[in-house]
């Protein structure tokens, strides 16, 4: 197994910080030379801030600001941290771990590796980069740094639910399994956990455990769309059609229900069943008339093809 060769040595923004050590004094701020960093509100609208005398009260600073929702101004704190200690995992990984929230990949991914150039053990950040490298479609490498940051701190939940996820797309559902479980010690009202618990049964054919994980996910939180409708999926596999078009009228309207009930089973090969309910939806509302007679007809012309 190759190494985690996404650790570029010499990174431009470390030797940019290490440049800026000595003015510190002066802090720069997100405009100037933290572009790799940073995107959001000019430095300006930080002007007015104290300046920081230590790098622990930079993160103390950025702390408060990411607690109260403000991210821009948390990332300038921390990047004001830099200034002082350019070589700071802390205040990169915290970087990274906001960058994320806001979904600026390429940002949190450059963030996420400074840490790791000053720390390579750091769990924090090696589950921020996992993340980031999920998102960016890179499964084996997501796994391979994901599971180095479990084995550093066990207590990492969004890293067991991502090699949850991972080890489902490959298929292996038992190690899908005690990874959503790992995570679910940690988060026992998740529901978004037992959510994907149940999907990872249903995939393996343990649809009566799915069915348990997914009502425990309502249970959590009855708003829960992703619940409902794999909860009716299944219950539309198993031929449970009554407490189908229950559960999933919970989230979508009576035709939107019929019709997608109609094409689970059409991929099922339950042609039959599947034309009964695209009819159905072609009934219940003229708005969903067009999509559930296309969806009709195609199933009339697999029912063809099957018996000729």
């Amino acid at each position: 197994m190759k190494g985690m060769n996404w650790i570029v040595k010499g990174s431009s923004v470390v030797l940019t910080l290490a440049f800026l050590a000595g003015c510190a004094s002066t802090p720069a701020g997100p405009d100037s030379d933290f572009s790799g960093l940073y995107s959001g509100k000019s430095d300006l609208t930080f002007s007015t801030l104290m300046p920081i005398e230590s790098a622990a009260e930079g993160i103390a600073r950025g702390d408060a600001a990411r607690a109260r929702g403000e991210l821009d101004q948390a990332i300038f704190e921390y990047i004001r941290t830099l200034e002082l200690e350019p070589n700071n995992p802390e205040s990169f990984y915290k970087i990274g771990a906001i960058n994320l929230q806001k979904e600026e990949l390429t940002k949190a991914h450059t963030a996420f590796q400074s840490a790791l150039e000053n720390d390579p053990d750091h769990a924090g950040a090696l589950e921020g980069m996992g993340l980031v490298l999920m998102q960016m479609r890179q499964p084996e490498r997501a796994r391979i740094v994901l599971e180095k940051a479990v084995s550093l701190d066990p207590k990492l939940g969004k890293a067991h639910n991502a090699l949850g996820i991972l080890a489902d797309l490959r298929g292996d559902f038992g190690r899908a399994a005690e990874h959503y479980n790992d995570a679910l010690m940690l988060s026992p009202l998740s529901a978004r956990l037992q959510n994907n618990l149940g999907y990872s049964h249903y995939l393996s054919g343990e649809w009566d455990l799915a069915e348990r994980a997914y009502l425990a996910a309502l249970n959590v939180d009855p708003w829960h769309q992703r619940a409902w409708r794999n909860l009716g999926q299944l219950y539309t596999r198993q031929e449970r059609y009554d407490e189908a078009l229950e559960v999933l009228t919970e989230v979508m309207s009576e035709a939107e229900a019929l019709n997608t009930m109609g094409y689970i089973c059409m991929s099922g090969e339950r042609l039959e069943d599947a034309e009964k309910f695209f009819t159905r939806a072609a009934q219940a509302s003229p708005s969903y008339y067009v999509t559930a007679n296309e969806n009709l007809e195609q199933v009339r012309r697999l029912i063809a093809k099957s018996g000729s």
